[in-house]
């Protein structure tokens, strides 16, 4: 009977429970607390420690507390010939990460400690910092790594060991390539069957890498969509390059059927895609999360396939309409697009699991005789709402204050931004609507760049008050000079 006495906060399970959900700072609150807190949780302090520019652990106090270390994050380090004593004689270390700050002043240092600690390096940076070239004797030392699963190389050329490599990524979740030459054997282009295939990279990163001297017919380009769609796995693309010629032989691969890519969700680039390459990219995925492509033409085919409850498929050889489970829109949760599309209210008015819309644009016209927007988790917003209204005219006050109801729906705003640069956008000011956004209590960032802004100090007053956390203020508050430098003034004496 005494044990249902006790304090839960006193059950070591309970406790457990509750510090997974803690930030590190707080388990170390934490553990002052008592001396049952500390015995709990001491062990979750110490299971994953980081090396780098915060600090190194003592000697003492690695020893003192062994038993727990688990994981060992090496930030910035600069190795020596032998690996650190204090971290080498861990009995119960699962897993070693080198991070991309991580130095060898010698190839044979790194192939040593790969060799002693193989079995349990999970994440490996190649970067600029390493000074020697990416051989054979790299890539088969790296093979014998059997936890490995993250590999980024940065400013390297794969070559004669390039075989090799290959057959390290089988074995990866995550790869990214920096700056990165490569030549591919010429058996990776037979065919699709072949033994390159990446059955487990889950996220792809490719920056300016360039396959050299590719087999006749192909370009660096297409080579590349031939290595992505390699990627049975993929969740997360992210690619771009200087190398703009022949971009489009990678869309023509990489849209090849029988689609090869049912798990990705997440596509990033700086290329531009054209609105019938994006709407066909769109026809194939599966689900959606994220799209980050601030040269993507996102226009009306695009969004034909944002709002479609079909995909294509291929059945049995043949191109098919296929009922999705759910939308696209109904799943994404972030867009970044190209400032000239035209869509906004439609995508705010659609995509409910909304957290940040960048690039696109609406009018207040189609906010006022459009539908209600949904996205009511929307974080961070960046688009060009034009007031195509007169809003000297009641009517056009009217309607500035329906546009500026719609946007103080969305509560949990952090970040907002109405205007390109020249254009015309609602006025900032309480007689057009400004309290409209009195619930917008998590704003921290507001930007009009907007020549014809005459907000007022009442306007800039009311700000202050009713937004618990705004820091920042940018752009054209007040086109007049004597004015925007008193509101300057006043918004740098409250420190925003």
């Amino acid at each position: 009977m005494d044990n249902l006495k006790l304090n839960p906060l006193q059950i070591p399970e309970i406790l457990l429970l509750i510090a997974e959900l803690l930030e590190r700072s707080d388990l170390l609150n934490c553990i002052r607390v008592s001396k049952a807190f500390h015995k709990t949780l001491i062990s979750l302090i110490w299971r994953k420690i980081t090396v780098g520019p915060q600090g190194d652990p003592n000697s003492k106090a690695v020893q003192k507390h062994k038993e727990y270390i688990e994981e060992i994050t090496f930030e910035s380090y600069t190795f020596k010939a032998s690996f650190p004593k204090k971290y080498g004689s861990l009995q119960g270390l699962k897993s070693i990460v080198f991070g991309d700050e991580c130095k060898w002043s010698k190839p044979i240092h790194l192939f040593n400690h790969i060799k002693a600690y193989g079995s349990i390096i999970t994440s490996l940076c190649l970067n600029e910092n390493i000074k020697f070239s990416c051989s054979s004797e790299l890539w088969e030392a790296l093979l014998e790594c059997i936890n490995l699963r993250h590999l980024e190389v940065y400013g390297k050329v794969i070559d004669v060991g390039a075989d090799l490599f290959l057959q390290v990524c089988k074995r990866l979740h995550h790869l990214k390539l920096e700056e990165v030459s490569i030549q591919l054997p010429i058996n990776f282009f037979s065919n699709e069957d072949s033994e390159y295939i990446f059955p487990n990279i889950r996220t792809l990163c490719i920056s300016n890498v360039r396959v050299t001297n590719p087999p006749h017919p192909y370009s660096s380009w297409y080579c590349l969509g031939m290595l992505v769609r390699n990627c049975r796995a993929l969740r997360s693309l992210d690619i771009e390059s200087w190398d703009e010629e022949d971009q489009s032989d990678f869309y023509r691969v990489f849209l090849q059927h029988p689609w090869a890519l049912n798990n990705l969700s997440d596509l990033c680039s700086c290329e531009i895609i054209e609105d019938k390459d994006m709407a066909a990219i769109l026809r194939r995925m599966t689900g959606l999360r994220q799209l980050d492509l601030p040269y993507a033409i996102f226009d009306q085919l695009s969004l034909q396939e944002l709002l479609a409850d079909k995909q294509e498929v291929m059945d049995n050889g043949q191109l098919v309409q296929k009922t999705r489970l759910r939308r696209l829109c109904e799943t994404v949760e972030t867009l970044v697009l190209a400032g000239d599309s035209s869509v906004a209210q439609a995508i705010l008015s659609n995509c409910p699991r909304l957290k940040r819309l960048e690039g696109s644009k609406t009018t207040v016209s189609e906010i006022v005789n459009g539908a209600e927007w949904v996205c009511s988790g929307l974080t961070h917003l960046s688009i060009t709402l034009e007031a195509d209204i007169d809003q000297e005219t009641e009517e056009g006050m009217a309607k500035a204050r329906i546009a500026f109801k719609q946007l103080g729906k969305l509560t949990r705003l952090e970040h907002l931004d109405l205007t390109q640069l020249y254009s015309r956008t609602l006025d900032i000011r309480l007689r057009a609507g400004l309290d409209e956004l009195a619930n917008l209590k998590r704003l921290d960032t507001l930007r009009v760049t907007d020549y014809q802004q005459r907000m007022q100090l009442e306007d800039a007053t009311w700000m202050v008050n009713n937004w618990p956390r705004f820091r920042g203020v940018h752009g054209v508050l007040n086109g007049e000079e004597d004015a925007a430098a008193l509101l300057e003034e006043f918004f740098e004496s409250h420190n925003i």
